[in-house]
């Protein structure tokens, strides 16, 4: 299950849109003086979240007379409100850039609380962009900020944005405690609805990690603080996490009404990712007592809205990019309109005022003019389409690493079900094996569809959550401990995939067969490139010491019994694994050898690769 991302952005309080337009007539009212800027401000909390557009043109009016008047306090909460009205329209450069202008501001007025509110703002807009450890940063400031002004409310907010981070993060333990400072902190402020998010995130927590019985007291509770507010959707997920972990705990019969009251509030709603989430939790509980038509049937639910809800994105998606090009295109016919007003006028006051020869020299001055607007007029209008041909590639390849990854994940899902119902030891063994390899491929999609850079893939984190999941899925995380010392390297997919798919192999028989009888190791996965191994740098060579050139070269190490029947990779050992990695380092040209040393030590030389442009 997903766990509950609350992100809070610093503007106090809210006004309807009704109150906003009244305000709008108060407004014309007034004289363009500072006498406006409470006004203006009552309109930006009625207009921001729901209209940005309108509420950036209060916005820059706002920043405008701050700056007139030789306000720094105003000026700064005028930079700030742009800085929301961009991030709410998802436009996360332009939001960061006034956002920083604007905390420039607070602190040079000594405004410590807006000072603070705006790094809760700046993370929030790194937090967006994935940039995770800069978000936290920010964070700690903000935190830092409230808790010297004994903001209580703010310090649980920002605690909640912190755990966020944590939680993206893959830091439960670290998570799970900044969302019980936030919600006992929002409990006693009485913010019912985000204190009850907090208790979610600290029950979805716990299930992740085994602990069902303190889960289900947390999402309790959870569903104690939501009697009484208006939020079927957050009620909705805690009735399905309810019944996840009544089920996780033998209570079927509890766990099946649950889900399907939460089931029932997504239908109800309109909530079409809680509906996902809930037949996919109900397929599972109804897998593990035996259910294996009703599993299927909810399974299918689960592919076919999921299938739905990426359509509704998509149009949401389109929908947006139209809006941005209608008010792009309204924008530049008012320019235009006001450009010709102005040259109009230069041209009445020339021929009233200047000589017939300064005429002349205005006329083929004004001609050379016009011809020079024009060509940086055509030069602006091509760089705008290339942009924007640019952006819509972007979007469509992301659309197509979102897919692929779910469409991968569904597989592993559809073979997670069949491995349930199969009895043959070995047949369930090969069942896994292949959702595990499926797997693998599906983080690279991941991957690549979350990060900035659509080309590569960072196989530092890459390593870390392929074998983590893996150490996870065999239920060794006690057993075995990683040791991860691969380089901060990016790889083109070509050469990612092939690659993760042989150590999806290698870490597998390592899990099986090292450590038999419960005993205990460390696996360890090394990957060196060449000199310059930045994203975006090509390569160069191998560290001396290897004796080659141009070449990746990967180590897997563990410390357990040791690979005894051949020290040599050859044609007789015909295992599906081996075969898959003789394919794949044939692929990329590689040179490998697997020898006992201390445990196994598998070794490859790459030949064949491409870093990340």
């Amino acid at each position: 299950m997903r766990s509950l991302l609350v992100l809070v952005l610093g503007l106090v309080g809210s006004l309807a849109s009704a109150q906003g337009d009244s305000l709008v007539k108060v407004l014309a009212t007034l004289a363009n003086d500072t006498s406006r800027l409470p006004v203006l401000k009552d309109i930006l909390r009625a207009t921001v979240f729901t209209y940005p557009d309108k509420a950036l043109v209060y916005a820059k009016q706002y920043r405008d007379l701050g700056a007139s008047s030789g306000n720094v306090l105003h000026l700064a909460e005028g930079e700030n409100f742009i800085g929301m009205c961009w991030s709410v329209k998802g436009e996360h450069a332009q939001a960061l850039s006034h956002y920083i202008e604007a905390l420039k501001g607070f602190e040079r007025a000594g405004d410590r609380w807006y000072a603070s509110m705006s790094h809760n703002n700046i993370g929030s807009v790194h937090m967006d962009e994935e940039r995770l450890d800069i978000a936290q940063q920010e964070f700690q400031a903000a935190l830092s900020g409230f808790t010297a002004l004994q903001d209580t409310a703010w310090q649980a907010n920002i605690a909640n944005n912190l755990a966020n981070v944590f939680r993206k993060q893959g830091k439960l333990d670290s998570a799970f405690i900044y969302y019980a400072e936030a919600g006992d902190a929002l409990e006693n402020v009485k913010d019912l609805e985000h204190a009850a998010s907090a208790r979610y995130n600290q029950g979805n927590i716990s299930l992740e990690q085994g602990l069902y019985a303190q889960g289900l007291a947390y999402l309790d509770r959870a569903q104690e603080l939501l009697v009484g507010v208006d939020d079927d959707q957050t009620r909705s997920m805690v009735f399905t996490e309810r019944g996840l972990a009544l089920g996780r705990m033998g209570r079927f019969a509890e766990a099946e009404r649950a889900m399907r009251e939460g089931l029932a509030l997504a239908m109800r709603g309109g909530f079409n990712k809680e509906r996902v989430d809930a037949h996919l939790c109900i397929s599972e509980l109804f897998e593990l007592e035996g259910r294996h038509d009703s599993a299927l049937v909810h399974m299918r639910a689960m592919v076919q809205w999921k299938d739905s809800l990426f359509s509704e994105e998509k149009s949401a998606q389109i929908a947006e990019m139209q809006e941005r090009y209608e008010s792009g295109r309204k924008d530049a016919e008012l320019a235009e309109n006001r450009a010709t007003l102005e040259k109009r006028s230069l041209t009445i006051k020339a021929i009233a005022m200047a000589a017939v020869l300064l005429f002349i020299s205005a006329v083929f001055a004004y001609r050379a003019y016009r011809v020079k607007r024009k060509g940086e007029a055509e030069l602006e209008r091509r760089n705008t389409i290339i942009q924007e041909q640019l952006g819509e590639k972007e979007l469509l390849v992301r659309e197509i690493h979102h897919r692929v990854k779910n469409n991968l994940q569904t597989v592993s899902s559809l073979l997670s079900l069949q491995e349930r119902g199969i009895t043959d030891e070995k047949a369930k063994e090969a069942v896994n094996d292949s959702r595990l390899r499926v797997k693998s491929m599906a983080l690279i999609h991941q991957d690549l569809y979350q990060e900035n850079d659509l080309t590569g893939v960072q196989m530092r984190a890459y390593v870390e959550k392929l074998a983590t999941s893996l150490i996870t899925s065999y239920g060794m995380t006690e057993q075995v401990s990683f040791n991860n010392e691969v380089q901060d390297l990016g790889l083109d997919v070509d050469t990612a995939v092939p690659l993760g798919l042989i150590l999806n192999e290698l870490v597998t028989n390592a899990l099986k067969y090292a450590w038999p009888d419960g005993r205990t190791g460390r696996l360890t996965i090394a990957l060196q490139a060449s000199g310059s191994h930045r994203l975006g740098e090509r390569a160069q060579q191998v560290d001396p010491q290897e004796g080659e050139r141009g070449a990746l070269i990967l180590r897997v190490v563990d410390d357990g019994i040791g690979y005894t029947p051949q020290a040599t990779p050859s044609k007789e050992n015909t295992g599906f694994g081996l075969g898959m990695i003789r394919t794949f380092a044939s692929k990329l040209k590689a040179e490998w050898s697997i020898r006992t040393e201390q445990g196994t030590v598998v070794e490859l030389i790459v030949r064949n690769f491409k870093l990340a442009r």
